[in-house]
């Protein structure tokens, strides 16, 4: 066990920080969080948390002990989680980069590729790529709906200090990679069709697999970001609990069509009624992060010459319906 701890800190809570929180909290390592909002401060002072894990366990726990306004806060830290949507990433990183220690590093746990942004900042990056899905529930309850991972690989191309098993697990396992850019372009894929393609039919996810031209244009979408990285010479690395794009998506190494129809029924059935992140977004009337999903990949295309027809049109599909959204 360690006997000292780095110090941490979380800038901007949501389903991911939170699900991280609940982490360090039950193995009781020092963490603060640090509030930009008044509002925000005194909801989760006044408020337990509840937690939902998927062994079906809840837990509940305050926060107070560990707030902080941001403008108040005195401390420097090792680690900040930067828990921000993308398109307000660079503003989250100004504010709190006079908080890093001379050594210390943000961690980004946003989807896309945030690291690409932000290039001047190399060294003081280490990439987060989650692999669990957490939502809130009706009765504020927090609920992760499968155990997941997450996966820390330094911008640098080392590994991250192996303190962070002891800090996460067994509560997150912990995947300390050499190859982030190998897992952010998978977690890309994927996300490119529960998120981006989901988005832009605002289906939950067993709307869209168990439909069977729904399928096909998920196929399509990961056939062109199959050849994107093999075009990029991007060695794909699975996160755990998911599936290959170099199998699912069509050419060398595809698994036989039915087969690939068959993995998606299956993810329809078992996450149903789930409505992702950008679904969300756009039910509530919220900017998406489509730019960053599968927009990253139509600029990446476009900048090598490749077509990719299908994610040209959920990008566009999703933009209509934001638009759509801000004329109501």
């Amino acid at each position: 066990m360690l006997t000292t701890y780095p110090s941490i800190a979380i800038s901007g809570i949501g389903s991911v920080t939170i699900t991280i929180v609940q982490s360090l909290y039950q193995n009781k390592i020092p963490f603060q969080i640090l509030c930009r909002n008044q509002t925000r401060f005194l909801s989760l002072k006044n408020s337990p948390i509840g937690f939902q894990g998927p062994n079906g366990k809840l837990v509940q726990f305050e926060l107070t002990d560990h707030l902080t306004m941001i403008q108040d806060n005195q401390e420097k830290f090792d680690y900040i989680f930067i828990g921000c949507k993308n398109q307000n990433l660079s503003e989250y990183l100004e504010e709190t980069k006079s908080l890093l220690k001379p050594n210390g590093k943000w961690i980004l746990i946003q989807n896309g590729i945030p690291e690409q942004q932000f290039k001047s900042y190399k060294n003081k990056i280490i990439g987060g790529v989650v692999g669990w899905n957490t939502q809130t529930l009706s009765n504020h309850t927090y609920y992760q709906s499968n155990v997941g991972s997450l996966i820390l690989g330094d911008v640098t191309g080392t590994k991250p200090d192996p303190l962070w098993n002891q800090i996460l697990s067994p509560y997150i396992p912990v995947v300390l990679t050499d190859k982030l850019s190998g897992y952010r372009w998978h977690k890309l894929a994927i996300n490119s069709i529960i998120n981006g393609l989901a988005a832009s039919k605002q289906l939950s996810l067993g709307e869209l697999f168990l439909n069977p031209k729904s399928r096909s244009e998920a196929l399509e979408t990961l056939t062109e970001i199959k050849l994107l990285m093999n075009q990029l010479q991007i060695k794909e690395q699975v996160v755990p609990g998911s599936f290959s794009i170099q199998k699912l998506g069509e050419g060398p190494g595809s698994l036989p069509r039915w087969i690939s129809h068959l993995i998606l029924i299956l993810l329809g059935l078992k996450y149903f009624k789930i409505r992702t992140s950008m679904v969300q977004d756009l039910d509530a009337r919220r900017k998406t992060e489509i730019e960053f999903i599968n927009g990253e990949v139509v600029k990446t295309a476009k900048e090598l010459g490749i077509p990719v027809p299908r994610n040209e049109w959920i990008v566009l599909k999703v933009k209509e319906l934001e638009e759509s959204n801000n004329t109501r």
